[in-house]
């Protein structure tokens, strides 16, 4: 009987550090998956990048090939003057400079994802906020994908922040041609001085940033909400 008993309580011990097991959450990433990940993330944009030169070469060649068989032509009619073939091409190079500049516009909104402008934001936020004597210099990159805030209302914005970390990830929210829709949440601990005295205050922020294609393509930020949770 003795045995029995012993016998049920090993299964039972058993039973129960395989429930642990199979119950034990990931809690986070180890290193080696963060730097894969951004590996990852690193490769994709350089192939949009290589798929977007690709584009581009394609329709160089296609306009030059225009060129040529416009120039031809030209060269068989008498009745055109000296001076009319050259000011042709000079219509002719101006509307091939044009039409690859929208296109590439077209391309680089099309594969550039909205939400990479906004992690790229928070990259040198973050960095100025961290990195000691840096500060002036990583607000003037944020400023980059924020143009239409000024460098100093940005760093005026984030002197007096000690940490600022991303709750989650930037997510597409909406998206149409060349206008985008991103939410984000973050955590903002600042440093608020009264009477002499530090105090910090944390702050949960839900944002949501309004983005737009600029005139090369790229996605920019135009304008922000924050709503603190």
């Amino acid at each position: 009987m003795t045995n029995c008993i012993k016998n049920i309580a090993i299964l039972l011990a058993f039973a129960i550090m395989i429930g642990c097991g199979k119950d034990e959450p990931e809690t986070s990433k180890t290193s080696f998956q963060i730097l894969a990940d951004k590996e990852k993330e690193l490769t994709e944009r350089e192939n949009r990048i290589k798929l977007r030169e690709a584009e581009l070469e394609q329709l160089e060649r296609k306009l030059l090939n225009k060129d040529t068989n416009f120039t031809d032509d030209v060269q068989s009619t008498d009745e055109l003057t000296n001076s009319l073939p050259d000011t042709i091409k000079v219509k002719e190079t101006s509307s091939r400079k044009r039409v690859k500049k929208e296109i590439q516009k077209e391309i680089s909104s099309r594969f550039e994802n909205p939400t990479s402008t906004v992690r790229d934001y928070y990259e040198y936020i973050q960095r100025g906020i961290n990195e000691e004597g840096n500060f002036d210099s990583n607000m003037k990159k944020a400023q980059r994908y924020f143009p239409t805030r000024t460098v100093e209302k940005l760093k005026s914005g984030y002197r007096n922040t000690k940490q600022f970390t991303v709750i989650s990830e930037p997510q597409l929210k909406s998206r149409s041609k060349d206008k985008a829709v991103v939410v984000a949440r973050v955590r903002q601990v600042q440093i608020l001085k009264k009477d002499g005295t530090e105090k910090e205050v944390t702050k949960n922020l839900t944002v949501t940033y309004n983005l737009s294609a600029n005139k090369d393509g790229e996605w920019v930020i135009v304008s922000n909400s924050v709503k603190e949770e």
